[in-house]
Protein backbone atom coordinates (compact mmCIF):
# COMPACT_ATOMS: atom_id res chain seq x y z
CA UNK A 1 0.00 0.00 0.00
CA UNK A 2 1.47 3.40 -0.97
CA UNK A 3 1.97 6.02 1.59
CA UNK A 4 -0.61 8.23 0.01
CA UNK A 5 -3.28 5.61 0.54
CA UNK A 6 -2.28 4.75 4.12
CA UNK A 7 -1.97 8.47 5.41
CA UNK A 8 -5.83 8.43 3.18
CA UNK A 9 -6.98 5.47 5.11
CA UNK A 10 -5.67 7.14 8.84
CA UNK A 11 -7.40 10.14 7.55
CA UNK A 12 -10.59 8.17 7.33
CA UNK A 13 -10.07 6.03 10.11
CA UNK A 14 -9.42 9.03 12.47
CA UNK A 15 -12.56 11.30 11.42
CA UNK A 16 -14.93 7.68 11.83
CA UNK A 17 -13.95 7.27 15.73
CA UNK A 18 -14.20 11.53 15.91
CA UNK A 19 -18.13 11.22 14.66
CA UNK A 20 -18.30 7.63 16.89
CA UNK A 21 -20.17 8.92 19.76
CA UNK A 22 -18.24 8.36 23.47
CA UNK A 23 -19.31 5.83 25.70
CA UNK A 24 -19.89 8.08 28.44
CA UNK A 25 -22.36 9.71 25.89
CA UNK A 26 -24.01 6.49 25.06
CA UNK A 27 -24.94 6.10 28.73
CA UNK A 28 -26.30 9.64 28.91
CA UNK A 29 -28.52 9.18 25.82
CA UNK A 30 -29.75 5.95 27.66
CA UNK A 31 -31.17 8.91 30.44
CA UNK A 32 -33.69 10.76 27.87
CA UNK A 33 -31.56 13.78 28.26
CA UNK A 34 -34.77 15.50 27.15
CA UNK A 35 -36.93 13.58 29.68
CA UNK A 36 -34.50 14.38 32.32
CA UNK A 37 -34.25 18.08 31.69
CA UNK A 38 -37.84 18.69 31.82
CA UNK A 39 -38.07 17.00 35.13
CA UNK A 40 -35.40 19.36 36.66
CA UNK A 41 -36.80 22.43 35.17
CA UNK A 42 -40.38 21.23 36.64
CA UNK A 43 -39.34 20.26 39.79
CA UNK A 44 -37.31 23.52 40.16
CA UNK A 45 -40.19 25.31 39.78
CA UNK A 46 -42.40 23.30 41.78
CA UNK A 47 -39.95 23.71 44.54
CA UNK A 48 -39.57 27.36 44.39
CA UNK A 49 -43.31 27.67 44.66
CA UNK A 50 -43.81 25.70 47.70
CA UNK A 51 -40.61 27.50 49.36
CA UNK A 52 -41.91 30.45 52.28
CA UNK A 53 -40.71 33.82 50.97
CA UNK A 54 -38.93 34.24 54.03
CA UNK A 55 -37.11 31.19 53.44
CA UNK A 56 -33.44 31.48 51.87
CA UNK A 57 -32.25 28.99 49.40
CA UNK A 58 -28.26 30.03 50.32
CA UNK A 59 -28.72 28.44 53.71
CA UNK A 60 -26.81 25.36 54.24
CA UNK A 61 -29.83 23.04 55.55
CA UNK A 62 -32.10 24.30 52.64
CA UNK A 63 -29.28 24.01 50.06
CA UNK A 64 -28.78 20.40 51.02
CA UNK A 65 -32.55 20.02 50.88
CA UNK A 66 -32.94 21.43 47.23
CA UNK A 67 -29.89 19.32 46.18
CA UNK A 68 -31.21 16.06 47.28
CA UNK A 69 -34.81 16.94 45.87
CA UNK A 70 -33.42 17.58 42.31
CA UNK A 71 -30.26 14.89 42.19
CA UNK A 72 -32.63 12.42 43.41
CA UNK A 73 -35.66 12.93 41.46
CA UNK A 74 -32.81 13.11 38.72
CA UNK A 75 -31.41 9.74 39.09
CA UNK A 76 -34.49 7.88 39.72
CA UNK A 77 -36.52 9.51 36.70
CA UNK A 78 -32.97 8.72 34.47
CA UNK A 79 -32.80 4.90 36.02
CA UNK A 80 -36.76 4.35 34.64
CA UNK A 81 -35.84 5.84 31.48
CA UNK A 82 -33.03 3.37 31.35
CA UNK A 83 -35.05 0.64 32.26
CA UNK A 84 -37.07 2.12 29.25
CA UNK A 85 -34.74 1.38 27.02
CA UNK A 86 -34.24 -1.93 28.25
CA UNK A 87 -37.79 -3.15 27.53
CA UNK A 88 -38.02 -1.57 24.28
CA UNK A 89 -35.01 -2.59 22.60
CA UNK A 90 -36.66 -4.71 20.12
CA UNK A 91 -39.05 -1.84 19.45
CA UNK A 92 -36.61 0.61 18.77
CA UNK A 93 -34.67 -1.99 16.14
CA UNK A 94 -37.95 -1.66 14.07
CA UNK A 95 -37.77 1.67 13.97
CA UNK A 96 -35.57 3.98 12.02
CA UNK A 97 -34.84 7.37 14.26
CA UNK A 98 -34.06 4.50 17.57
CA UNK A 99 -32.51 2.32 15.21
CA UNK A 100 -29.13 3.40 16.58
CA UNK A 101 -30.01 4.01 19.99
CA UNK A 102 -26.90 2.29 22.62
CA UNK A 103 -28.80 -1.32 23.35
CA UNK A 104 -30.27 -2.18 19.70
CA UNK A 105 -27.06 -1.08 18.32
CA UNK A 106 -25.19 -3.33 20.26
CA UNK A 107 -23.05 -0.60 21.53
CA UNK A 108 -24.01 -1.02 25.38
CA UNK A 109 -24.65 -4.41 26.68
CA UNK A 110 -28.03 -5.40 28.29
CA UNK A 111 -26.30 -6.35 31.46
CA UNK A 112 -24.48 -2.87 31.79
CA UNK A 113 -28.00 -0.98 31.16
CA UNK A 114 -29.59 -2.86 33.73
CA UNK A 115 -26.65 -1.89 36.76
CA UNK A 116 -26.51 1.45 35.69
CA UNK A 117 -29.79 1.34 35.74
CA UNK A 118 -29.85 -0.10 39.44
CA UNK A 119 -27.43 2.45 40.52
CA UNK A 120 -29.51 5.52 39.31
CA UNK A 121 -32.63 4.10 40.60
CA UNK A 122 -31.45 3.40 44.16
CA UNK A 123 -29.05 6.40 44.57
CA UNK A 124 -32.34 8.11 43.76
CA UNK A 125 -34.67 7.01 46.25
CA UNK A 126 -31.80 7.02 48.87
CA UNK A 127 -31.61 10.81 48.13
CA UNK A 128 -35.28 11.30 48.45
CA UNK A 129 -35.76 9.47 51.84
CA UNK A 130 -33.99 12.66 52.85
CA UNK A 131 -36.30 14.62 51.74
CA UNK A 132 -39.63 13.74 53.07
CA UNK A 133 -41.83 10.31 52.56
CA UNK A 134 -44.65 11.48 50.54
CA UNK A 135 -41.53 12.71 48.13
CA UNK A 136 -39.84 9.44 48.30
CA UNK A 137 -43.41 7.24 47.66
CA UNK A 138 -44.08 10.18 44.70
CA UNK A 139 -40.67 9.07 42.90
CA UNK A 140 -41.67 5.23 43.58
CA UNK A 141 -44.98 5.46 41.88
CA UNK A 142 -43.58 7.87 39.23
CA UNK A 143 -40.93 5.01 38.16
CA UNK A 144 -43.31 1.88 38.97
CA UNK A 145 -45.95 3.99 36.50
CA UNK A 146 -43.18 4.65 33.82
CA UNK A 147 -41.88 0.86 34.08
CA UNK A 148 -44.32 -1.80 34.70
CA UNK A 149 -47.63 0.20 33.35
CA UNK A 150 -47.18 3.01 30.34
CA UNK A 151 -43.93 0.74 28.81
CA UNK A 152 -45.92 -2.10 27.83
CA UNK A 153 -49.05 -0.60 27.24
CA UNK A 154 -47.67 1.24 24.67
CA UNK A 155 -48.01 -2.06 22.04
CA UNK A 156 -51.62 -2.51 23.66
CA UNK A 157 -53.62 0.70 23.83
CA UNK A 158 -53.82 3.75 22.27
CA UNK A 159 -54.70 4.86 26.26
CA UNK A 160 -50.60 4.43 27.16
CA UNK A 161 -50.91 8.17 26.23
CA UNK A 162 -52.95 9.14 28.56
CA UNK A 163 -51.46 6.91 31.21
CA UNK A 164 -47.85 8.10 30.51
CA UNK A 165 -48.84 11.07 31.40
CA UNK A 166 -49.21 10.36 35.26
CA UNK A 167 -45.02 9.69 35.49
CA UNK A 168 -44.19 12.33 33.52
CA UNK A 169 -46.39 14.62 35.94
CA UNK A 170 -45.83 13.33 39.11
CA UNK A 171 -42.08 15.23 39.32
CA UNK A 172 -43.77 18.75 39.38
CA UNK A 173 -46.09 17.75 42.19
CA UNK A 174 -42.83 16.35 43.80
CA UNK A 175 -40.70 19.52 43.81
CA UNK A 176 -43.89 21.60 45.57
CA UNK A 177 -44.17 17.99 48.11
CA UNK A 178 -40.60 18.23 48.85
CA UNK A 179 -41.07 21.80 50.57
CA UNK A 180 -44.80 21.13 51.97
CA UNK A 181 -44.88 17.66 52.77
CA UNK A 182 -48.07 17.75 51.42
CA UNK A 183 -49.81 16.47 48.47
CA UNK A 184 -52.48 19.64 48.58
CA UNK A 185 -54.66 21.14 46.39
CA UNK A 186 -51.98 22.94 44.80
CA UNK A 187 -49.94 19.93 44.27
CA UNK A 188 -52.55 18.55 42.33
CA UNK A 189 -52.62 21.68 40.20
CA UNK A 190 -48.68 21.26 38.90
CA UNK A 191 -49.85 17.63 38.71
CA UNK A 192 -52.60 18.61 36.59
CA UNK A 193 -50.52 21.57 34.35
CA UNK A 194 -47.88 19.11 33.34
CA UNK A 195 -50.48 15.99 32.65
CA UNK A 196 -52.06 18.03 30.43
CA UNK A 197 -49.03 19.68 28.36
CA UNK A 198 -48.12 16.43 27.86
CA UNK A 199 -51.27 15.30 25.83
CA UNK A 200 -51.02 17.68 22.91
CA UNK A 201 -47.25 17.16 22.80
CA UNK A 202 -46.98 13.69 22.70
CA UNK A 203 -49.83 14.21 20.12
CA UNK A 204 -48.20 16.22 17.03
CA UNK A 205 -45.16 14.02 18.04
CA UNK A 206 -46.81 10.67 17.24
CA UNK A 207 -48.32 12.48 13.88
CA UNK A 208 -45.13 13.30 13.06
CA UNK A 209 -43.13 10.01 13.28
CA UNK A 210 -47.02 7.73 12.82
CA UNK A 211 -44.87 5.75 10.38
CA UNK A 212 -41.93 4.59 12.61
CA UNK A 213 -44.41 4.17 15.39
CA UNK A 214 -46.77 1.90 13.61
CA UNK A 215 -43.60 0.12 12.38
CA UNK A 216 -42.74 -0.52 16.01
CA UNK A 217 -45.88 -1.74 16.73
CA UNK A 218 -47.20 1.03 18.84
CA UNK A 219 -50.85 1.23 18.84
CA UNK A 220 -51.67 5.20 18.38
CA UNK A 221 -54.72 7.30 17.86
CA UNK A 222 -52.16 8.62 14.88
CA UNK A 223 -51.59 5.45 13.71
CA UNK A 224 -55.52 4.58 13.39
CA UNK A 225 -57.13 8.03 12.42
CA UNK A 226 -55.48 8.62 8.95
CA UNK A 227 -57.72 11.97 8.36
CA UNK A 228 -56.22 12.88 11.76
CA UNK A 229 -59.15 14.65 12.47
CA UNK A 230 -60.01 12.74 15.96
CA UNK A 231 -56.17 13.43 17.20
CA UNK A 232 -57.15 16.88 16.61
CA UNK A 233 -59.94 17.27 18.38
CA UNK A 234 -58.25 15.50 21.49
CA UNK A 235 -54.82 17.78 20.81
CA UNK A 236 -57.22 21.04 21.02
CA UNK A 237 -59.28 19.73 23.54
CA UNK A 238 -56.64 19.15 25.96
CA UNK A 239 -54.66 21.98 24.95
CA UNK A 240 -57.51 23.87 26.42
CA UNK A 241 -57.80 21.92 29.89
CA UNK A 242 -53.88 22.74 29.80
CA UNK A 243 -54.72 26.41 29.84
CA UNK A 244 -57.73 25.94 32.57
CA UNK A 245 -55.28 24.34 35.06
CA UNK A 246 -52.63 26.71 33.86
CA UNK A 247 -54.59 29.65 35.83
CA UNK A 248 -55.63 27.84 38.67
CA UNK A 249 -52.41 29.31 40.98
CA UNK A 250 -53.48 32.38 40.40
CA UNK A 251 -56.91 31.48 41.58
CA UNK A 252 -55.48 29.74 44.86
CA UNK A 253 -53.20 32.56 45.63
CA UNK A 254 -49.49 31.49 44.90
CA UNK A 255 -48.73 33.42 41.74
CA UNK A 256 -49.69 36.53 40.60
CA UNK A 257 -51.43 39.15 38.07
CA UNK A 258 -48.55 38.89 35.58
CA UNK A 259 -48.54 35.00 35.79
CA UNK A 260 -51.88 34.82 34.97
CA UNK A 261 -52.24 37.13 32.26
CA UNK A 262 -49.21 35.03 30.82
CA UNK A 263 -50.63 31.95 30.71
CA UNK A 264 -53.63 32.44 29.55
CA UNK A 265 -51.96 33.78 26.77
CA UNK A 266 -49.57 31.01 26.26
CA UNK A 267 -52.51 28.46 27.02
CA UNK A 268 -54.42 30.06 24.32
CA UNK A 269 -51.67 29.81 21.87
CA UNK A 270 -51.74 26.30 22.25
CA UNK A 271 -55.14 25.98 21.84
CA UNK A 272 -55.23 27.41 18.39
CA UNK A 273 -52.11 26.10 17.16
CA UNK A 274 -54.12 22.58 17.86
CA UNK A 275 -57.54 23.98 16.25
CA UNK A 276 -55.18 24.74 13.11
CA UNK A 277 -54.22 20.84 13.12
CA UNK A 278 -57.79 20.18 12.26
CA UNK A 279 -58.26 21.94 9.35
CA UNK A 280 -54.75 21.20 8.29
CA UNK A 281 -53.15 17.96 9.62
CA UNK A 282 -49.99 17.26 8.27
CA UNK A 283 -46.32 17.26 9.40
CA UNK A 284 -45.91 20.95 9.03
CA UNK A 285 -48.68 21.93 11.30
CA UNK A 286 -48.19 19.18 14.11
CA UNK A 287 -44.30 20.32 13.96
CA UNK A 288 -45.82 23.78 14.93
CA UNK A 289 -48.10 22.30 17.69
CA UNK A 290 -44.86 20.62 18.99
CA UNK A 291 -42.66 23.90 18.93
CA UNK A 292 -45.49 25.72 20.77
CA UNK A 293 -45.93 23.56 23.42
CA UNK A 294 -42.19 23.65 24.57
CA UNK A 295 -42.32 27.23 24.83
CA UNK A 296 -45.87 27.40 26.30
CA UNK A 297 -43.85 25.06 28.98
CA UNK A 298 -41.28 26.71 29.50
CA UNK A 299 -43.46 30.40 29.59
CA UNK A 300 -45.49 28.84 32.34
CA UNK A 301 -42.39 27.61 34.55
CA UNK A 302 -40.35 31.14 33.92
CA UNK A 303 -43.81 33.43 34.92
CA UNK A 304 -44.40 31.11 38.10
CA UNK A 305 -40.41 32.08 39.10
CA UNK A 306 -41.39 35.92 37.96
CA UNK A 307 -44.39 36.16 39.72
CA UNK A 308 -44.71 34.25 42.88
CA UNK A 309 -46.94 35.42 45.22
Amino acid sequence: MSMSSQNTEAAINASEAEQAPSRVSMYYELTKPGISKMVMMTTLAGYHLALPSTTSLFSTTQAAHLAATMFGTLLISSGSCVVNHILERDVDARMKRTAKRPIPSGAISMRSASIFAAVLSLGGAALLLTVNALTFWLAIATWLSYVMVYTPMKTRSSLAVIVGGIPGALPFMGGWTAVTGSADTMAWVLFAILFFWQLPHFYALSWMYRADYRDGGMILRAISDESGKTLAVQMTLTSFLLLVCAVLPTVIGVTGTVYLVGVSALGLWLTVQSALFYRNPDAATARKVLLTSYAVLMGIVVLMFLDKQ
